[in-house]
């Protein structure tokens, strides 16, 4: 077992509390999902529109395993990815963080059902499609502003502050 000892000298002990704080912000910034996984989670839910807006067996029948394969490829990438790094606490999200994906899910999908159920009902050719491309615009844009988020909310935790 390695002893550590304290630092008598105050810049000495500055320069070791900096060092932690660089870690833990590293920790943190690699737990957050990476900006191409929400841009490959909207073309893939845009594969899956195409498939259903076409409406044919042929269509259906190949753009539903596309979809499944690729975020089963997808997410399995960006979890072997975070188990090969230092992973954060649990406790680190808290209910702002969670608060905030489930808020975010909700509004990338209520805007994205919304926006295809209108077009649809107004007649509009491929309304899945088109409520689709919109939702992935929608993650594509905001999975990373929603990274930013979590990543402030889980180095606020960190030390127990609440701002």
């Amino acid at each position: 077992m390695t002893e550590h000892r304290l630092p008598e000298d105050p810049a000495e002990a500055a320069r070791a509390l900096a060092e932690i704080d660089r870690r833990q912000r590293q920790v943190i910034d690699n737990a957050a999902l990476p900006n191409w996984y929400w841009w490959a989670v909207g073309g893939l839910m845009v594969v899956l529109a195409v498939g259903v807006d076409v409406r044919t067996g042929t269509s259906i029948g190949v753009a539903v395993p596309v979809f499944v394969v690729g975020m089963l490829v997808a997410t399995g990438w960006v979890t072997i990815g975070a188990f090969r790094r230092a992973l954060p606490r649990n406790d680190l999200l808290g209910g702002r963080g969670a608060l905030g994906i489930v808020s975010f899910v909700l509004l990338s999908v209520g805007v994205t059902l919304a926006v295809t159920f209108g077009l649809r009902a107004g007649g509009v050719p491929y309304p899945a499609t088109l409520g689709c491309l919109l939702g992935a615009v929608l993650l594509g844009c905001g999975g990373p502003v929603l990274a930013r988020y979590l990543t402030r909310v889980m180095l606020n935790n960190r030390t127990g502050a609440r701002r």
